[in-house]
C-alpha cells in the first residue's frame, strides 16, 4: 500500500503540516525534526502525490522552456543543465521547441497545462514577437529569457557583441583582413555586430559580399546552411583568407564546402565558430571559437525564475545579466599568415 503524509507524520512523530513543511522546501523545521522526517520519508518509501498539491496549491512545479531548436547542441546542452537545476528545486521541465508556424500553437501548449514559469530561449520566432511573450504576461506567468527579448522581461545571456569582436581580432592578429561572415537571424544580431567591430577598430573597411547574414530564412539545419552559403561564396569568387561563423555548426558545414572545394583549413581559409560545442573539439581540424559558461548562466536563469514564482507579491524589476565569454583557440584558425 502507498504511504500516505499521515503514516510519515506518525513514523517521524510530527504533525502532518512539519512533514510538509519538509517536503515543499519550507525552512520553517528545526534541524533534527528535518532529518527524522527525511528518515521517515526514506524508510516508508513515500512519494508525495504532485497531483493533488496541484489543485491544493494552484501550482504545478512546471517549467516551460521553449528553445529554437534541439539539434543544435549548444540548445540541447543549455536544456540539460536547466533541468538539473529546476529537478534540485524540485520542478520538472517542458521542453518545447518552436519555429515561426508553431509559436502559438507551443505557447497555447504551455498555458493550457498551467506551467508556473517560462523560459524563453531567445526570440520565440525571428521577427519582432512582442504579441507572443504578452500572451504569458496577461496570464501573469513569470518569464526569464535567454538574450534579451523584452524591456520588461529579465535576461541572461553570454556577450555576444564583445567575444565576436574578440575571436575576428584573432583572425586579424593571424594576418588576415579578407574575413568572412556567415550568420543566420536565429544566431543574432550580436555576433555580426562584433565582426564589424572587429574590423572597424583595425580600420579594415567591410566587404559586404562577404557578409552572409540570412536575414531571409529560418534556418533549421545550421551544418548544411554553413555548407550550402561557403559553396555559394566560393561559386561567387568572392575573395577571403577567414571566416567567422555565427556559431559552430555553421564553421563546421563551412569547412566541409571548403574542403570539397579543394580548400585547406587553415592553410588557405581560417576559420572560427562559436558556442564551443563538444564537436567543435573532436572535428578535423579543431575549431577556434568562443565558449559560453553554460552551468553559469543556467543556473542564473533558473534562479531569476523561480524568485519570481515564490515570490509573486514582490516588485520584480527586470534586470539584464550578461555573462562574459572566452576564445578558445584552435588548429582552424592557426594558419601560415600567422
Amino acid at each position: 500500500m502507498k504511504a500516505t503524509i499521515k503514516d510519515v507524520a506518525r513514523e517521524a512523530k510530527v504533525s502532518t503540516a512539519t512533514v510538509s513543511f519538509v517536503v515543499n522546501g519550507i525552512d520553517k523545521v528545526k534541524k533534527n525534526t528535518k532529518e527524522r522526517v527525511l528518515l521517515a520519508i526514506q524508510k516508508l518509501n513515500y512519494v508525495p502525490d504532485q497531483a493533488a498539491r496541484t489543485m491544493i496549491k494552484k501550482k504545478t512545479r512546471t517549467v516551460g522552456l521553449i528553445v529554437p531548436l534541439l539539434t543544435n547542441e549548444y540548445w540541447a546542452e543549455l536544456a540539460e543543465q536547466i533541468q538539473e537545476e529546476l529537478i534540485l528545486r524540485g520542478y520538472t521541465l517542458m521542453i518545447c521547441t518552436a519555429g515561426m508556424k508553431s509559436a502559438e500553437l507551443t505557447i497555447n501548449s504551455l498555458l493550457e497545462r498551467n506551467v508556473d514559469g517560462v523560459i524563453l530561449g531567445g526570440r520565440i520566432v525571428s521577427d519582432p514577437d512582442d504579441h507572443y511573450i504578452q500572451m504569458f504576461m496577461d496570464r501573469r506567468i513569470p518569464l526569464v529569457s535567454i538574450a534579451p527579448v523584452h524591456k520588461d522581461v529579465t535576461s541572461v545571456w553570454g556577450d555576444n557583441l564583445n567575444s565576436s569582436r574578440e575571436v575576428v581580432e584573432h583572425l586579424i592578429q593571424q594576418g588576415h583582413t579578407k574575413i568572412a561572415y556567415i550568420g543566420s537571424m536565429s544566431t543574432g544580431i550580436g555576433r555580426e555586430l562584433g565582426y564589424r567591430n572587429a574590423l572597424a577598430i583595425a580600420e579594415i573597411p567591410v566587404d559586404e559580399a562577404l557578409v552572409r547574414n540570412g536575414k531571409s530564412e529560418e534556418v533549421h539545419n545550421f551544418s548544411q546552411y554553413g555548407y550550402q552559403t561557403m559553396k555559394q561564396l566560393v561559386a561567387d569568387k568572392c575573395e577571403f583568407t577567414a571566416l567567422f561563423g555565427a556559431n559552430d555548426l555553421i564553421a563546421i558545414g563551412a569547412i566541409k564546402a571548403l574542403q570539397d572545394s579543394g580548400l585547406r583549413v587553415p592553410h588557405d581559409v581560417a576559420v572560427a565558430g562559436f558556442d564551443d560545442i563538444a564537436m567543435a573539439a573532436l572535428y578535423s581540424p579543431a575549431i577556434t571559437t568562443v565558449k559560453q559558461p553554460i552551468g553559469e548562466m543556467a543556473g542564473s536563469v533558473v534562479a531569476a525564475l523561480i524568485e519570481q514564482i515564490e515570490q509573486p507579491d514582490g516588485q520584480s524589476i527586470a534586470r539584464k545579466i550578461t555573462f562574459p565569454m572566452t576564445v578558445v583557440v584552435r588548429e582552424s584558425s592557426i594558419s601560415s599568415k600567422g
